[in-house]
């Protein structure tokens, strides 16, 4: 409406500090993968609650480390829902791999545990589960559901920055693998960026050197500094790693992600009130043994086009969070039937519940939906 100020479903938020620890990067003259990443490391390790950490460039690359940690290979396949970010299927094509299609919960938006439980696959070789929206899903199920196919999970919790399950950051709550990201709009900003959380410190330690082309730094230069021509490389890495750059910055909004989240949280509770009982809106469920990120608030709406025009027309962010990657042509579809993602992606919707909402910003959204459309 003519007057209103825009409120956007997303917004990166930069640290007071921020300016001049990329100032100090710069001065330093160490920009590529150096001591701020290992520190950046340390410290997101700590935070979470899980030292095994490996920063990388992107959450792409992260995925693709874990894939190939998974043994991923050409031909070989990974469960996953349709409904999840380019940057969660696209490692899986890169490595000449297949996703298979699995359906979800449409109250939660996330994989389903039973229809999981229920793929057979000969050449599967890892699960990769998406948490919607920043909430959490039933990782206990999931989690006896990949050892019931005997694969290992790995949580894609790039909207979910240190959500957690029973009192355990994501990334620490026992996973094979856990991917963040650090996009430009995500809780903690970077830009860019990833972090791949390991179960393992060998699983760690081999992400380090496949993400620098494989590389094993212990070797590959004399004492002198000159190139070791004995230092052999039997496979192939990527070119993946963290620079100084990133992790500079990373560093600083580390600082203020707390209180981001804090926010989230708190705008997040506030609709979950205010939007309770109106019609045509429906709540998802979430664990009760977990905590939510919110990266922002997901719903479901009846007659969803509709609303969303409205909440334009008010200056209000909403969107769906991303479309079926099954639809692309670059995936092969299973052709197999999947009702819980037809369900939930004829209806999921996401409006903004971040650190820059007013009180009277909450009240606008609530009142824009509430009055119907």
């Amino acid at each position: 409406m003519a007057g209103e100020s825009p409120i956007p479903l997303f917004k990166g938020r930069i640290a007071a500090g921020a300016a001049d620890a990329m100032a100090h990067v710069l001065a330093s003259g160490q920009l590529a993968t150096g001591p701020r990443v290992r520190e950046f490391e340390t410290r997101l390790g700590e935070r979470i609650g899980n030292p095994h950490c490996v920063a990388t460039s992107d959450r792409a690359g992260a995925l693709t480390l874990a894939l190939r940690l998974c043994g991923v290979t050409p031909g070989d396949e990974v469960l996953l829902s349709p409904l999840t970010c380019l940057s969660t299927t696209m490692p899986i094509a890169n490595l000449q791999a297949r996703p298979v299609w699995c359906d979800i919960d449409p109250n939660t938006g996330m994989l389903d545990p039973q229809a999981l439980q229920n793929q057979r696959s000969q050449r599967a070789k890892a699960i990769i589960h998406y948490h919607w929206a920043g909430d959490v899903g039933p990782l206990a199920a999931l989690q006896a559901a990949a050892n019931s196919l005997g694969l290992p999970l790995i949580e894609e919790a790039s909207g979910a920055f240190a959500a957690s399950f029973r009192g355990h950051a994501l990334g620490a709550t026992g996973s094979d693998f856990c991917v963040y990201s650090f996009y430009a709009v995500s809780h903690l900003s970077a830009g860019e960026g990833g972090a791949l959380f390991c179960g393992a410190a060998a699983s760690a330690q081999s992400a380090r050197q496949l993400r620098r082309f494989n590389i094993d730094q212990a070797s590959f230069r004399l004492p002198g500094g000159d190139l070791n021509p004995d230092s052999d490389i039997q496979q192939p890495g990527y070119s993946c790693a963290m620079s100084d750059l990133t992790a500079g910055l990373a560093l600083a909004q580390l600082s203020e992600v707390d209180d981001t989240l804090v926010r989230h949280r708190a705008n997040a509770a506030w609709l979950d009130a205010a939007l309770a009982n109106v019609p045509g809106i429906t709540r998802l469920q979430r664990d009760p043994e977990a905590q939510s990120a919110h990266w922002v608030y997901a719903l479901r709406a009846s007659g969803r086009a509709g609303l969303i025009e409205k909440l334009h027309r008010h200056g209000i962010g909403a969107q769906r969070l991303h479309l079926r990657n099954d639809r692309y042509s670059c995936f092969a579809d299973s052709g197999q039937p999947l009702p819980g993602v037809e369900a939930f992606d004829a209806d999921n919707l996401c409006i903004p519940c971040g650190w820059w909402l007013s009180p009277a910003d909450l009240t606008r959204i609530a009142r824009c939906i509430a009055t119907g459309w």
